[in-house]
């Protein structure tokens, strides 16, 4: 975490508390050496840090509460958002077992279909495990999906395949057969790229990457490779968003990519999402994904929003028949998919 306190000032507004304390406490330590009386500049300075400890512990509060409160209105923010959308969760490496426990259980809130969790290992983003990632990606496409000449990095075949194998179409129709699906699937598992229980991956309409809460100072590929990973996968695929920490937006870390890039097919963003608002808000973007939107949210000074809006979100009117319409195929036929990967 050491690297991702360095640059945390490059992203987070409004630290001027956090300052005021550092300044105090290291003034402390050097004021044997001022001029004047010693003492009373001492004691001075000790207020100062003990008022500043008091607005601390006070916001603290402050914030403790409001997540306590936006939490206990979650799940009437996210009700019914993205009912009966079948969705598939991506975890990063190191990505934070609670904070996805949290977003399943607002994808449940949100009437979301569970396509199932797919773990993307630390070989996934690494560049000594990128040629075989690709050589793999390339060996098992599935039938009618290209990769990229143009971009020939390991994120964006693997994204490009991934999408193809994963997502349905327009139509709710699957791009990838059950068995084109299984070979990739079970291709990566089998070389530990990948990690996912037998029998639970389904097509999807949408997906959501959970990142850890790293700025990748010290490995700059893991963030390109993350970032061209979710702009394939949104351009080849459909409604995509990148949730992680705060840290994750820090200057060229993986969402700061994201956001900075003059995308075509836009990816949304969420930082913070170790915070309730930040959870709730990577359910909304999703939502907004559907209705062909996109968006950057969270906390860091890069995002546009906390949130998307809920009332925003909910365009729905005249839809919902396309949606029944264009919903993806029966229980029995998707339980036939999952237990082939």
């Amino acid at each position: 975490m050491a690297g991702n306190k360095g640059r945390a000032s490059a992203i987070i507004a409004g630290l001027g508390l956090g300052a005021a304390l550092g300044l105090a406490a290291g003034t402390l330590v050097l004021a044997p050496n001022l001029a004047g009386d010693g003492s009373e500049a001492a004691g001075g300075l000790v207020a100062q840090r003990n008022d500043a400890e008091a607005e601390a512990k006070v916001a603290k509060a402050q914030a403790e509460t409001a997540d306590a409160f936006i939490e206990a209105i979650g799940d009437a923010a996210v009700q019914n958002q993205l009912e009966d959308k079948p969705i598939l969760v991506l975890r990063a490496p190191g990505s934070s077992d609670e904070d996805y426990q949290d977003l399943k259980g607002l994808l449940d809130e949100a009437g979301a279909i569970d396509s199932g969790t797919i773990e993307l290992t630390d070989s996934f983003f690494d560049q000594n495990g990128a040629d075989g990632l690709k050589s793999i990606v390339t060996n098992s496409l599935p039938a009618g999906a290209q990769l990229s000449e143009d971009k020939l990095d390991a994120g964006t075949h693997a994204g490009e395949a991934l999408a193809a194998a994963l997502y349905l179409d327009a139509d709710g129709k699957e791009k990838a057969t059950t068995a084109d699906r299984a070979i990739i699937l079970k291709a990566l598992k089998q070389d530990n790229y990948i990690e996912y229980k037998d029998g639970t991956i389904l097509p999807a309409q949408g997906v959501v990457m959970l990142l850890d809460n790293s700025d990748n100072n010290d490995n700059g590929y893991r963030s390109n490779a993350e970032s061209d990973f979710a702009q394939a996968m949104r351009a080849q695929g459909g409604p995509f968003v990148v949730a992680g920490g705060i840290y994750t937006a820090a200057d060229g870390a993986t969402i700061d990519q994201l956001r900075s890039k003059d995308l075509k097919d836009e990816v949304s963003t969420v930082d913070s999402v170790d915070r309730s608002f930040a959870q709730i808000a990577t359910i909304l973007a999703l939502r907004e994904q559907f209705d062909g939107e996109h968006g950057d949210y969270g906390a860091a000074e890069s995002a546009e929003a906390a949130s998307p809006s809920p009332t925003g979100a909910k365009k729905r009117e005249g839809s919902e028949q396309a949606s029944s319409e264009n919903s993806p195929s029966s229980s029995a036929e998707r339980s036939e998919a999952a237990s082939t990967s």
